[in-house]
């Protein structure tokens, strides 16, 4: 299965659990300041907190920018990770873990996730590491990452040696996680 169905399935499956379980779409805390895509053609009837559904965008020139600067090619799985839809972050259920799945908000969190891989990036070339980018956290020191060569899903810290490969692909490990609705932060 490719990236963007097992991106497309994973989203598909986060709205109907939603529904099922609330009787509505997903919602997250009013922030003024921190308009999205997510939410803006959708009435909103509660001013603490606004419902928000992911925004088909994709952006495959994403990473283009600093793709040029790390002088590598990105895999094109992580491309579309970030690039398919502006979305909240999505917290799974994985194996015996709980996970938040990254995602772009809007433009200016895209700008600070670009800043971040950057800074991941570098600290993986200083520290003589195979480089690799980041999908989701967890709670603790632990994050999910795609390795540049393989494309494979790994668990490890930041600058550290990666200690455990969860899935062969971004769409396998994509179709293994399970939306849990836990609040994303």
């Amino acid at each position: 299965m490719h990236t963007e169905q097992a991106i497309d399935n994973l989203m598909r499956r986060y709205l109907q659990k939603c529904q099922q379980k609330t009787g509505q779409q997903p919602t997250v805390s009013f922030d003024p300041p921190w308009p999205s895509p997510c939410t803006d053609a959708l009435e909103q009837t509660d001013e603490s907190r606004l419902v928000w559904e992911p925004q088909f965008r994709g952006n495959t020139l994403l990473f283009d920018d600093l793709e040029r600067g790390l002088e590598c090619t990105f895999p094109e799985s992580l491309i579309a990770f970030y690039g398919r839809y502006y979305s909240n972050g999505i917290c799974v259920d994985f194996e015996d873990m709980e996970l938040q799945l990254i995602q772009i908000w809007n433009e200016e969190d895209e700008e600070q996730l670009k800043n971040n891989m950057l800074g991941h990036c570098f600290a993986r070339r200083k520290g003589r590491l195979p480089l690799d980018f980041f999908i989701a956290s967890m709670e603790g020191p632990d994050i999910a990452t795609i390795l540049h060569d393989s494309g494979e899903i790994w668990l490890g810290r930041p600058g550290k040696v990666l200690h455990r490969k969860l899935a062969n692909s971004l769409s396998e490990f994509l179709d293994a996680c399970q939306p849990n609705l836990e609040p994303y932060d």
